[in-house]
Parts: C-alpha cells; sequence; structure tokens
C-alpha cells in the first residue's frame, strides 16, 4: 500500500536534481569544491615554503657553525704557531761553565761521611758549590765504607750534567783516616797522567797526609796545569807548608814540560798555626788567597784556605772565597752544618797557555 508514496519520491527528487543542473546551481556547489581545495593546497605550499624557509636557515646555521668553527681553528692553530714563533724556548739543558775560562777550587767539606752524605739539604747545598766549577778539589773525606762520595756524585750528575772524580787512597797516621778528591765537568777538563799521592822519600814523614797530584787540561782551548792539594796538620802547618817546595820539585819532574803548578787546599795558613807574615819557602810564588780574608765560615776570621800559583799569565785576577751561605740564603745553622770552612777560586783563562 505504501509503494505509490516510494514511487513518487524518488520521481520528485530526480525533478529537483534536474531542476538543479538546469539552473546551474550544481555548478555552484562543484566551484566550491575547488576553492576549498585550492585554500587547502595553499596551505600545503605555506607548509612547503615554511619547510624550505626553515630548512634555508638550517642550512644557513650550518654552514655559519661550519665555517665559525673552521675559522676558529684557523685561528686557533695560527694562535699556536703565533705562539710556537714567538714564545718557544729551546729545552733546557744542564748550565756549564763558559769554556774559555775556567774556574778551579778548594774546599775542606768537613768530616765528609756517612752521616753528612745523610743530611739531604747539606747534600744539594754542595751539589750546587760543585756545579759552580770546573775543578773542585775536596779535603777531609772521612768514609771507611767509600760511599759518600759515589752518593754526592750521583746527585751532582742527576741533572745531566757530566762531572767525574778521581780520588786518594785513605791518608793519615792515625786510625782517623782521609782522602782527597778531585771533581771535574767533562765537558771543559780532562785528567791528563796519572793522579798520584805524593811519595815521600825513604825514612823521612814530612806529611801528615801527603799531597794528592793531579794533572788537567782543558777540552777546549789549551790550558794545563798540574794540581797539588794537602790538608796540614794544624800541629805541623809550619813544617809542611814549607815541605811543600819538595813536592813542587817533584811535581816539575814529573811533568818537564809544564809551567802552570797550583798548590792549594786547606793549608791551616793563619792563627796560631803558621805565621802569615813570616817568610816560608813558599815566598816566591803567588799567594792570591792572600792573608786579609777569611775562609771560615763560624766567628772565626782565618784565611786557612789557600791557592798558590808558580806562573800566573794565565790567571785573570778574580779569586777570593765563595760565601755559599749569602748565595743560597742559608742561616747561621745551614751554613755550619755544611761545613766550618768557605770554598775558595781562582779562575783562569783557556784559550791562551803557551807552555
Amino acid at each position: 500500500m505504501h509503494k505509490p508514496n516510494i514511487i513518487l519520491f524518488i520521481t520528485l527528487v530526480t525533478l529537483i536534481i534536474l531542476a538543479c543542473v538546469s539552473s546551474g546551481c550544481l555548478s555552484d556547489l562543484e566551484s566550491k569544491l575547488p576553492e576549498t581545495m585550492v585554500i587547502n593546497d595553499h596551505e600545503n605550499t605555506n607548509n612547503i615554503s615554511d619547510i624550505t624557509e626553515n630548512n634555508t636557515i638550517a642550512d644557513e646555521y650550518s654552514n655559519d657553525h661550519k665555517n665559525f668553527s673552521e675559522e676558529s681553528q684557523l685561528t686557533s692553530v695560527g694562535d699556536i704557531e703565533e705562539n710556537t714563533n714567538i714564545e718557544t724556548a729551546p729545552e733546557p739543558e744542564p748550565v756549564t761553565n763558559n769554556v774559555e775560562m775556567l774556574k778551579i777550587g778548594s774546599f775542606n767539606i768537613q768530616v765528609f761521611g756517612v752521616t753528612k752524605a745523610g743530611k739531604t739539604e747539606v747534600m744539594e747545598t754542595i751539589v750546587k758549590i760543585v756545579h759552580d766549577y770546573d775543578i773542585i778539589a775536596i779535603q777531609e773525606i772521612r768514609d771507611a765504607s767509600q760511599t759518600s762520595l759515589p752518593a754526592l756524585m750521583d746527585m751532582v750528575n742527576s741533572d745531566g750534567y757530566q762531572y767525574d772524580y778521581v780520588i786518594s787512597e785513605r791518608l793519615g797516621r792515625t786510625s782517623s783516616k782521609e782522602q782527597y778528591a778531585y771533581i771535574f765537568n767533562t765537558d771543559t777538563v780532562e785528567i791528563t797522567g796519572d793522579p798520584q799521592t805524593y811519595p815521600e822519600a825513604n825514612g823521612t814523614d814530612p806529611f801528615h797526609r801527603e799531597p794528592f797530584i793531579a794533572a788537567f787540561s782543558s777540552t777546549e782551548g789549551n790550558f794545563d796545569a798540574v794540581l797539588m792539594v794537602i790538608h796540614t796538620d794544624p800541629d805541623e802547618a809550619t813544617e809542611e807548608i814549607n815541605a811543600l817546595d819538595d813536592v813542587l820539585e817533584y811535581s816539575q819532574n814529573e811533568y818537564p814540560y809544564e809551567k802552570d803548578f797550583i798548590i792549594l787546599g786547606d793549608l791551616n795558613a793563619d792563627g796560631s798555626y803558621f805565621d802569615e807574615d813570616s817568610t816560608n819557602d813558599l815566598d816566591t810564588y803567588e799567594w792570591i788567597i792572600n792573608n786579609s780574608v777569611d775562609t771560615t765560615t763560624k766567628s772565626t776570621d782565618y784565611s786557612y784556605d789557600r791557592i798558590i800559583l808558580t806562573d800566573s799569565s794565565d790567571f785573570t785576577g778574580n779569586s777570593g772565597v765563595f760565601r755559599f751561605d749569602l748565595e743560597y740564603g742559608l742561616d747561621y745553622n745551614e751554613t755550619v752544618a755544611v761545613s766550618d770552612h768557605y770554598p775558595v777560586y781562582a779562575e783562569f783563562i783557556a784559550v791562551n797557555d803557551e807552555d
């Protein structure tokens, strides 16, 4: 009974659609659809532009960052090169004495043995003193173990220095024996001949500790000399000083072509031990450490330590007492812990020796 109504409804809808087509309302509907799509397309285009713009900014940032990094790297390298050119210094090298001048010293190191070798600060001061010389003659080594001087040499050469030493036998008339040593810088001097203890004539005993004789020459230049180190016995200082003339004569016979002979050491040549104003058998030679200087570190004022030259033609005129307390800023206790003597020294020209 309802079928006619349905047929009537379908027919009515069909007529309405046909009327819309003929009147153009469908075109309006179609025109709206593309517009909507265009709007969406425009929005998509804007999104693409945004993406492109963002990518461009990112690329620019990336390029700028890359350029900045490269510039920074170049600047850093430039700074390094500039600093290298301006500030880079050669590797430090051990200090060596000027080969045109040679500095020779003498030092009574005062009872140098195991006890003193065990005192680090004392040993460090002695090392500094040694480094100041091309040759330094050491007196009063008292060490039955024979370990103290090698320990000192290890410290002397610990920073690349090239020092060596020669040492005498243990000397003395009593059970208390002493040794002499020459410590020398092998970069500037070398031993020539065989070091030896002065051989006392048969039936004589002029020295409590016989002098130790060694010949040296410069590694560059032509300086050479024979050194004779002694530590006289205080009670027999006058007799031993006068007997040094015989040691000199012996050395001159051993080295007949040499003119430069140097007597040095703790001669105890002052005070009650020796009348420095009286005559002696070495008066004809030059005492370049004279009577006016104090070679002791304590409150005493004596010229115990000496350097005596047979020929002063190579002597520069520079000599004296090395006040290591003033040089290294030591107080009294620190100073006397090293020794009761100061080193004495003399400087020589290494290039004009004619003998």
